[in-house]
């Protein structure tokens, strides 16, 4: 599941690791235009589902079956703000990946992940950007 796809590379790249098929989702149209086009150009076309919207719309794409991995390339306060959905895309034994956070918000999203359930672990950082991986902190 990939949420906030922009050019969706991040599920392509799924893919091409082994996924067997991605749901995305953006606000923008402009963005689940390109994920569809770079998907055709990738000869992934029938892999990928994208749709126009948020968390919601992902879960709809995911026909009730959280997935296995979410890739979430979004920055911290909206990452935040869209935590709470989470339990509906990423499935009890997954593993989330968290990117476009600030190193300085990890604290703050670690705590509001948290209150959701999860265990979230600042895993990688470049400057001051960070990635964040997340489980079902129950797992």
């Amino acid at each position: 599941a990939d949420l906030g796809c922009g050019s969706g590379i991040l599920g392509i790249a799924a893919l091409l690791q082994g996924a067997s098929r991605v749901a995305a989702a953006d606000t923008d149209s402009l963005a689940v235009r390109a994920t569809a086009d770079n998907a055709a150009l990738n000869g992934l076309r029938d892999q990928v589902r994208v749709a126009r919207g948020s968390a919601e719309t992902l879960a709809g794409l995911l026909d009730g079956q959280p997935a296995d991995l979410l890739l979430c390339n979004i920055l911290a306060p909206v990452i935040q703000a869209l935590c709470p959905a989470f339990h509906t895309l990423l499935a009890p034994h997954g593993v989330g990946l968290l990117s476009g956070l600030l190193v300085d918000q990890a604290p703050a999203l670690q705590q509001a992940l948290l209150e959701e359930g999860w265990r979230a672990e600042l895993t990688a950082q470049q400057s001051q950007w960070g990635l964040m991986t997340i489980e079902w902190a129950g797992a």
